[in-house]
This record gives structure tokens, C-alpha cells and sequence, in this order.
């Protein structure tokens, strides 16, 4: 019972930090923004894959210093490492572009980008379709790549409408 309860109260600050985030409700506070941040750095730093994927990009993304962004880079990698589709995109474009101890790496831009399109990500498809008929990203063109890509997004796509089309309405 006790390893439940660290669980619970951290589904529940990020839970919490994710609603506040979303909602209009003291918009704009400073004092609201550092309370969230805080709420998805405790629930980051406690291993909640979603706080390490979200928490990693407003750091990354939004962060006001080098150190933040080099933080967010960190956050994201614990999360692409951990299967999360948005973080392995966000690492392989920041491989790609390179940022702080993550250089530029074309190869390591791929290998997340793959990982992130396998699970479905449609920008990551999109990535390696365009890689694979420009030849960019260090890769030949692949007419065979690219449509594996295209069948793979339009699956994704038909699958998620598909979602959509068999939820019953009560």
C-alpha cells in the first residue's frame, strides 16, 4: 500500500498542474504559471512520463535561459527513452538542429523520429517521408520508404477517425 500512495499523489499534482495549465482561470498570474511549473517538476522529477514529456518542452521550448532549455532537453530524453511518441519527435529535432550536450547528429534525429512514427506520431511521419524522398537527414531517397510512411499515417489517421466514428452517443 505504501509504494500506491507516492503514485496517486503524483498522478494527482500533475492532474491538478494539467487542468490549471489548460484552463483560463488566473490567466496570466505569475503566481499561477510558477505553481504549475512547480506541480509538473515535482510530478517530472517523481517519473510521471506525461509531467517528463510536457514539463521537458516548456523548458525546452519556453524556458527563459540556456539552462532551462539544456533541462528540458533532459526531460525530454528521459521521456523519448520511456516510449513517450511527442518527446522521441521533440529529441530528434533537437538532434537535428543539435542544442548543448545534444550536437547535431542526423543519425540520432532518425532513430527518434522512427521510434516516434512507428507509435503513429504524424509529424514524425511526415519527417521521414520528406527525408526519405529528398534524401535528406543523411538518407538515400527511398520511394519504398516513403510510402511505408504514407500507408503508415493514413492507418494512424483512419484508425483515430475510426475512434471517433464507433463511440456511441448516450
Amino acid at each position: 500500500m505504501m509504494s500506491e500512495q507516492p503514485r496517486l499523489v503524483t498522478r494527482f499534482k500533475f492532474y491538478l498542474a494539467e487542468k490549471l495549465f489548460h484552463s483560463s482561470v488566473l490567466k496570466g498570474s505569475k503566481l499561477r504559471h510558477q505553481w504549475v511549473m512547480s506541480m509538473f517538476k515535482q510530478a517530472a522529477n517523481e517519473g510521471h512520463l506525461k509531467a517528463l514529456s510536457i514539463y521537458g518542452h516548456l523548458l525546452y521550448f519556453r524556458g527563459a535561459s540556456p539552462v532551462d532549455k539544456g533541462q528540458g532537453a533532459n526531460y525530454l530524453l528521459d521521456a523519448a527513452k520511456q516510449g513517450d511518441a511527442k518527446a522521441q519527435y521533440q529529441i530528434g529535432c533537437i538532434y537535428e538542429q543539435g542544442y548543448g550536450h545534444l550536437q547535431k547528429n542526423f543519425e540520432n534525429a532518425v532513430r527518434w523520429f522512427v521510434r516516434a512514427a512507428e507509435q503513429g506520431h504524424p509529424l514524425a511521419c511526415r519527417k521521414m517521408i520528406t527525408a526519405c524522398e529528398n534524401g535528406d537527414l543523411g538518407l538515400a531517397k527511398n520511394p519504398e520508404q516513403v510510402q511505408y510512411w504514407q500507408q503508415k499515417i493514413h492507418r494512424t489517421l483512419k484508425e483515430a477517425s475510426g475512434i471517433n466514428l464507433t463511440q456511441s452517443v448516450t
